[in-house]
């Protein structure tokens, strides 16, 4: 191959956008990250793996203390009827309303900024692909 056609070659191989776009994919991922990491800190109270969150626990826990029993209003209650009483309280309680509309709002969005950070993740990790290949092909054309 004549050294003018390598030329032409190696220019049409774009580097310097690909190397631009790496650099963009890779800021792209650290401000998902602290995104994420910044909202997981404003929203701590609100975060569950599983079941319910701390701020939907401390609810429950004073609520539970206002219960018929608790309270001196009525009859001992069973625990099926404390939990059924605790389980209503669930659609009735604003506050507790609020807190678990609050708490399945924040893991919609703790997953979003997931998926956002795994895109950014995938392009930076594609870019970084294309640049290995694309290096290869400039090691095999000054070498030949």
């Amino acid at each position: 191959m004549e050294p003018e056609e390598k030329i032409r070659v190696l220019k049409s191989l774009d580097t310097k956008n690909l190397i631009e776009k790496l650099h963009k994919y890779e800021d792209e991922l650290e401000t998902a990250l602290r995104e994420a990491a910044s909202f997981k800190d404003l929203n701590r109270g609100y975060l569950s793996s599983t079941g319910d969150c701390q701020e939907v626990k401390r609810l429950l826990a004073e609520i539970r203390a206002q219960s018929p029993e608790a309270n001196g209003a009525g009859k001992k209650l069973t625990l099926a009827d404390k939990e059924d009483w605790l389980q209503k309280q669930r659609t009735e309680n604003e506050d507790l309303v609020a807190a678990i509309a609050k708490q399945k709002d924040i893991a919609f969005l703790l997953e979003n900024n997931e998926i956002k950070s795994d895109m950014a993740r995938r392009r930076l990790a594609g870019a970084t692909a294309v640049l290995a290949l694309k290096t290869q092909q400039i090691a095999f054309f000054a070498g030949s």
